[in-house]
């Protein structure tokens, strides 16, 4: 079969094709795929062979568990999950613009942001353009960072995971945070002006997944302080549910004081005076730069720097 040239390639692949492909690749079965789109199994099957006459190459393999996508496959797969995406975004900005409003916006944001920052950003935007749909994905730097790659949100307030991920990334730094290790004002650590740094590590923490930034620097300054990370641990990206274990479970964890600074000087929780110096840098504003931003981004974006060159509000 001889080659497409792009035009022509894109003008035959169908939106049912990606979608068909995008749900294989993620449930594994063209069964569970076509009951995922609401279509007969022989139609699903039918429109991936369709897919492959056309590009010329097998996209799925066969295994007795599972279809798993070939490397060409997976391209394919991850080029339908960009497309969807920006599809959704369109369909979702279109009703917003047809009604009046302001379209759609797609963000995501560390927990670090998610008390002060991140609210504020919003209620302001909000007054600015009322009627404009925002779609929030509240999640570590790493798992933003994939869903920016994916095209799935336009921008991310946190940082950039790895060093290596500065090239696909464009980075404004904002602000710095400090962690305060911290516990129920039950705990029997409560009320100490002093905690030697290996009594922590025999405690049940709370703590983000490894594979996060913020736990990355953690296990850092845990090394520096000649400790491993405890193995007595429970890992998690939800501040509900950290703050129950700290509250609820006898545990400790670490994080933003932007986070627990209420709740500290409410009483309900303490800072530990623990000697472990956690160096996270920054958090900014995290874009692609060969990506256009929307009027919705650049919006978001201003407002953002405003109220962090204004500071935190006056109580």
């Amino acid at each position: 079969m001889s080659e497409l040239d792009p035009a022509t390639l894109m003008g035959r692949v169908k939106f049912r094709q990606l979608r068909l492909v995008d749900a294989l690749a993620r449930v594994g079965t063209l069964g569970r795929a076509a009951a995922a789109l609401n279509v007969t199994q022989p139609a699903a099957t039918k429109t991936l062979q369709d897919l492959e006459a056309l590009l010329g190459v097998r996209l799925f393999e066969r295994t007795p568990r599972a279809m798993v996508p070939t490397e060409i496959g997976a391209h394919v797969a991850d080029y339908a999950r960009r497309v969807l995406a920006d599809g959704e975004r369109f369909a979702d900005g279109l009703i917003s613009l047809k009604r009046g409003g302001y379209g759609a916006l797609a963000l995501g944001a560390i927990m670090a942001t998610a008390s002060d920052l991140l609210p504020r950003a919003v209620a302001a935007l909000k007054q600015q353009r009322p009627l404009m749909t925002i779609r929030l994905l509240a999640a570590t730097s790493d798992v933003l960072a994939a869903a920016l790659a994916r095209g799935e949100i336009e921008l991310f307030l946190g940082r950039i995971p790895a060093p290596g991920d500065r090239a696909a990334f464009a980075f404004e730094p904002l602000a710095g945070e400090e962690l305060w290790v911290f516990a129920d004002a039950s705990h029997p650590l409560a009320g100490r002006s002093r905690i030697d740094p290996a009594e922590l590590g025999g405690l049940p923490w709370v703590l983000q997944p490894a594979s996060s930034p913020m736990r990355r620097r953690i296990a850092t300054a845990f090394a520096s302080a000649g400790l491993a990370i405890p193995d007595n641990r429970v890992e998690t990206t939800s501040i509900f549910a950290t703050l129950n274990l700290v509250r609820r479970a006898g545990m400790v964890s670490m994080l933003p004081s932007t986070i627990i600074a209420h709740e500290v000087a409410r009483g309900d929780f303490v800072r530990l005076p623990a000697q472990i110096a956690v160096e996270v840098g920054d958090f900014g504003v995290v874009t692609r730069p060969d990506r256009p931003l929307s009027a919705n981004a650049h919006a978001f974006i201003a407002v953002v720097r405003a109220l962090v060159r204004d500071g935190p509000p006056r109580s």
